[in-house]
């Protein structure tokens, strides 16, 4: 079992640069970008993660959220809903899990399992909850597929009580995080889970589950947890359906249900803009936020 996470309150500031495009609303371009270095310490190991933190001056809520790329890495996902979340009035802190581990498309380096990520995703939260202008009560997570995941297990009372330190997620997002595994795999258990408010957006045509597969962890879930858990499931879209990228397949052995086998990678026309709304509704709704 992974020790209790010591994690440093301090971050290095590396660059800051405003950004200001003229072709933006107002509330999208007062927007200052940074890029930081957040130290992450776990038994005797530690590195240092890499995150582009983006800071609404005009629009600020005093929410903010945390984004985590998929098995990919950063990809255009991420620019999606940062901007997006920003126009809301949202702090978002993007991390970059592979960097820090000396991952750069190679098999050296890559975690075996989502739960070696989770130090990252605490102290990531714990940064964020440090910064001036961010209410700690009001920080919450969207992850997709392997970040998925990680915003799945963030809620685990387990993981909670070994690695969150004093901070928690108020609201999770989990973008297709492969629901068949819960409960099934070593590590990722997730019967006793936190009260926040759970949005899972999946696709129909998704090659890790199937269209019931989060559906059936729901009702696995006491009651009370059960309501805590809203899920949507887009018709005909594929796993990655919120990418802007060309379509790709892939092979994982945590496809069809554990079977392993190839996984299609494929942008949705219409559940990549409706899953977008629904992410700021979502953090907006939950966190104190209202949107137009």
């Amino acid at each position: 079992m992974i020790n209790h996470l010591r994690i440093s309150s301090l971050a290095t500031l590396l660059l800051m640069v405003s950004l200001f495009s003229p072709t933006a609303s107002f509330a999208e371009r007062i927007v200052r970008s940074s890029y930081v270095s957040i130290p992450v310490s776990v038994d005797d190991k530690s590195w240092d993660l890499a995150a582009k933190l983006n800071y609404p001056l005009e629009s600020g809520n005093g929410a903010a959220v945390l984004i985590v790329h998929g098995s990919g890495g950063i990809d255009t996902r991420g620019e999606f809903h940062t901007k997006s979340l920003n126009a809301a009035g949202f702090v978002t802190l993007e991390i970059d899990l592979w960097a820090a581990r000396g991952w750069m498309g190679s098999s050296f380096g890559r975690p075996s399992g989502v739960p070696e990520t989770l130090p990252d995703a605490f102290a990531a939260l714990s940064f964020l909850a440090d910064l001036d202008g961010v209410d700690a009560d009001r920080i919450g997570i969207v992850g997709f597929s392997w970040g998925g995941v990680v915003s799945m297990l963030s809620r685990s009372t387990n993981y909670l009580n070994n690695l969150s330190g004093d901070h928690q997620f108020a609201a999770n997002v989990a973008f297709y995080p492969v629901c068949w595994v819960y409960n099934k795999v070593p590590g990722y258990e997730l019967n006793e889970v936190v009260k926040q408010p759970l949005l899972i957006l999946t696709g129909e045509w998704d090659d890790y589950d199937t269209p019931t597969s989060c559906l059936e962890w729901q009702g696995s879930l006491n009651e009370r947890n059960q309501g805590n858990v809203e899920i949507v499931v887009y018709p005909r879209s594929y796993h990655g359906f919120n990418t802007s990228a060309a379509p790709i397949e892939v092979t994982d052995s945590f496809s069809h249900q554990g079977k392993g086998g190839q996984v299609t990678v494929k942008a949705g026309k219409q559940s990549r803009v409706q899953s977008d709304r629904a992410v700021v509704e979502f953090f907006s709704n939950n966190m104190g936020n209202r949107i137009e």
